[in-house]
């Protein structure tokens, strides 16, 4: 489906289907994040689970990411309705380009933060992904978890613009941007 310019009306099916499947796959990182950060299970093999479940998404999500960015250089994205305000359209951009990034570094960054503790990554119990780093002293591997502790926050932040956005399309503008990715 076009509109009358050319470009497309909706997001390819592709692009939609990896869009929701990476927001479920966020869901539940966050869910099993907070419940290792805040709720710390027990020692033992329920906690070993969680965190293998919750560095095995984080990974998956990463490669959907690459994925999606080369999904959407390939079926473009659906322009925003004329009439909307300039700045408007400048944060929507910042804040798709912003989640990206945030979407390629924070899986890095737990992955990192994880090797660095010295826990090696058995994908869904699978196959062994390599450590790039290896164990590191306490202060390095610290850091690496105050930086993907951050890295969230600033996720969190990001999409909780996104749905902001798409709430202000749908509720207050009723421009049918949010037709997009439906």
């Amino acid at each position: 489906m076009s509109t009358t310019y050319g470009e497309p009306a909706r997001y390819a099916p592709a692009m939609r289907l990896l869009h929701w499947l990476t927001a479920i796959l966020i869901l539940g990182l966050f869910v099993a994040g907070g419940w290792l950060t805040y709720f710390e299970p027990p020692d033992g093999p329920f906690k070993e689970e969680l965190y293998n479940l919750h560095e095995s998404t984080g990974v998956t999500v990463w490669v959907l990411v690459l994925i999606r960015i080369v999904v959407r250089l390939a079926t473009g994205a659906p322009k925003l309705p004329p009439g909307t305000p300039s700045v408007v359209r400048v944060l929507a951009t910042l804040n798709h380009l912003a989640l990206y990034l945030v979407l390629l570094v924070q899986p890095m960054l737990g992955f990192a933060d994880a090797n660095a503790w010295g826990a090696p990554l058995t994908w869904y119990g699978l196959f062994r992904v390599p450590s790039p780093i290896g164990k590191q002293p306490d202060t390095v591997a610290q850091q690496f978890s105050d930086l993907h502790w951050f890295g969230a926050l600033a996720l969190l932040l990001l999409l909780g613009t996104h749905i902001a956005g798409a709430l202000y399309h749908g509720l207050i503008r009723r421009d049918g941007v949010v037709r997009h990715i439906l």
